[in-house]
């Protein structure tokens, strides 16, 4: 029997040395959901002012859309309504222009009682007839010629119908009322009444308007930026 050499033994492995926790590999793992944190209910306040601020946008683009939809309108417009002012105006001017030469023509029905009060003078040579009897008693002269005259009282008496002239020479006071009827016509020319210097202003308001309108262009030509 053969005596080999024993190899020897092979050494073992040392133990892995132990890893401190601080050293070790993190482990990659998905963080953990932050708790949210609870949200503040909002007060009936600020809710109103929410909804108001949000009708006011609405009201504002609806307003915004109506205007701009105007100005479209009227830059395709703008002859038409030039033309129509300037016939407003200028038959608003012709008709000033008109009441200042107006005349009022018109016939007035006069009916009514007039009162009339005067003293009548009455100085004339006439004739009158007596109703009645008149008895005349009066002192007289009788001439007897050359023998003298004769003092006495005549009376005697007018039968009626008897013609008289006599001289009247008084003052007759009249008062009484008298019916006056008649058609009057009238002509009134209003500037000389005292309407021209109004005509003259209400024109002269209107001038200034009439020249805006004329200097007016025709049409609106809209040109992009």
């Amino acid at each position: 029997m053969s005596l080999e050499p024993s190899t020897p033994p092979e050494a073992a492995p040392p133990p892995p040395a132990e890893i401190p926790p601080a050293a070790a590999e993190p482990v990659a793992s998905s963080p953990a959901p932050a708790a949210a944190p609870g949200k503040p209910r909002k007060s009936h306040k600020q809710k109103f002012w929410d909804a108001a601020k949000t009708l006011t946008l609405i009201v504002s683009m609806i307003i915004n859309v109506i205007l701009i939809a105007a100005v479209f309108i009227l830059a395709n417009q703008v002859g038409a309504i030039k033309m129509t002012l300037n016939s407003v105006l200028g038959q608003l001017d012709s008709a000033f222009e008109g009441l200042g030469q107006a005349v009022i023509k018109d016939t007035i029905r006069i009916n009514q009682q007039v009162p009339v009060r005067f003293d009548l003078p009455l100085m004339q040579d006439t004739v009158v007839t007596t109703r009645s009897p008149v008895p005349i008693s009066t002192q007289a002269t009788f001439s007897l010629g050359q023998f003298g005259s004769i003092n006495g009282t005549v009376s005697l008496q007018l039968p009626a119908g008897t013609q008289l002239p006599v001289h009247l020479e008084l003052t007759v006071p009249v008062s009484n009322s008298i019916p006056v009827v008649f058609d009057q016509p009238v002509s009134i020319p209003l500037a000389e009444r005292g309407l021209a210097p109004v005509v003259a202003k209400l024109r002269a308001a209107l001038a200034p308007i009439i020249d805006i309108v004329d200097q007016m262009p025709d049409r609106f030509v809209i040109i992009p930026q």
